[in-house]
């Protein structure tokens, strides 16, 4: 039996998702659940926009999918966003360049130009009937280079209406001026009832070390973070009592190798009357059995690689188990 046919309740209502920073499309670990997903994505540099929408218009496999040339924020009105000479770096925040000039290819932050975007919140879009969201956002995934946490206060309502998991890029040091980090996003979440599960990282090591990278750790500098909400904690004053929050809390751990999590919220009795729990069981059975596979395969490449570069080539999806993959090559 196939994954999707295990999540009865997300075959009729969807499975809504918050694409923040869209650049790079819909991430590939939805790929398998592709016909589940109701897809809003936002992305302030308009060209890139409307590059996303033509792809969308070729091929859409997806229940619904739509990008919207918005910024978002904590508020409704526009920002200066800077346009730096790799887009994907551009930001609301301008860069440091006292720090980011300590590093090789720093050029790619050059500020080259700036323009002003619209800018709304979350919260004002799922009340806005000229916009057409998912009825029910279930994930939000953020990677806005800085700008992450005006984005979740700028969504507050519908993070304790409806969110059960966030993905979120997280700082741990200054690429831009004044800008928001870790342990300030972390304190937020925290505070609004998610916890932190799964933190994929990235150093970079100085221009002094450049010819010879493996030659130190590097800096932590930043990573993804995963947040859920976890309904078995009675700490965090969250109880679903809808089968369609249930079902999305067990397929976002699913797709992000969270099986242990998964299962035990299908064997949990407050949800027996909400799941169709054998089903559910046997999904989680079968994944594992492939993460199972993949870790061995990995260790099998890691052993074969005589470089950091050849192993980092298979540790680019999280989903597969992060394992500090960065930080032991």
């Amino acid at each position: 039996m196939g994954i999707l046919q295990a999540f009865r309740s997300l075959q009729a209502t969807g499975l809504g998702i918050v694409d923040a920073g869209a650049r790079e499309g819909v991430n590939p670990i939805f790929r398998s659940v592709a016909p589940l997903l109701e897809v809003v994505g936002f992305e302030p540099d308009a060209e890139e926009a409307q590059r996303l929408l033509a792809v969308v218009q070729r091929s859409c496999p997806f229940k619904s999918l739509t990008y919207l040339p918005y910024g978002l924020g904590e508020e409704d009105g526009e920002h200066v966003l800077y346009l730096c000479r790799t887009r994907g770096v551009s930001s609301f925040y301008k860069p440091d360049r006292l720090f980011l000039d300590r590093f090789p290819d720093a050029v790619r932050f050059d500020v080259v130009g700036t323009t002003r975007v619209p800018v709304r919140s979350l919260d004002s879009l799922m009340s806005d009937p000229a916009i057409r969201m998912p009825t029910s956002v279930d994930f939000i995934k953020i990677d806005t280079q800085g700008n992450e946490l005006n984005i979740l206060r700028g969504a507050t309502q519908l993070l304790r209406r409806h969110v059960v998991a966030i993905e979120v890029e997280v700082l741990f040091a200054p690429l831009y001026e004044s800008q928001p980090v870790f342990r300030d996003i972390d304190a937020f979440l925290t505070a609004s009832g998610f916890s932190l599960f799964k933190l994929r990282r990235q150093e970079w090591v100085r221009s002094t070390s450049a010819q010879r990278p493996h030659f130190s750790a590097g800096q932590l500098v930043f990573g993804d973070a995963l947040y859920l909400r976890d309904p078995l904690n009675p700490t965090n004053g969250w109880n679903p009592e809808q089968p369609h929050q249930v079902e999305a809390l067990i397929l976002l751990a699913l797709l992000y190798d969270l099986h242990d999590f998964a299962l035990e919220l299908i064997v949990a009795p407050q949800f027996a009357d909400l799941l169709d729990v054998e089903q559910l069981q046997r999904c989680v059975e079968q994944r594992g059995h492939r993460l199972n596979a993949f870790r061995e395969q990995l260790r099998v490449v890691k052993a074969r690689c005589s470089s950091g570069d050849g192993w980092r080539r298979y540790a680019s999806r999280w989903a597969r188990g992060d394992d500090n993959f960065y930080s032991v090559i």
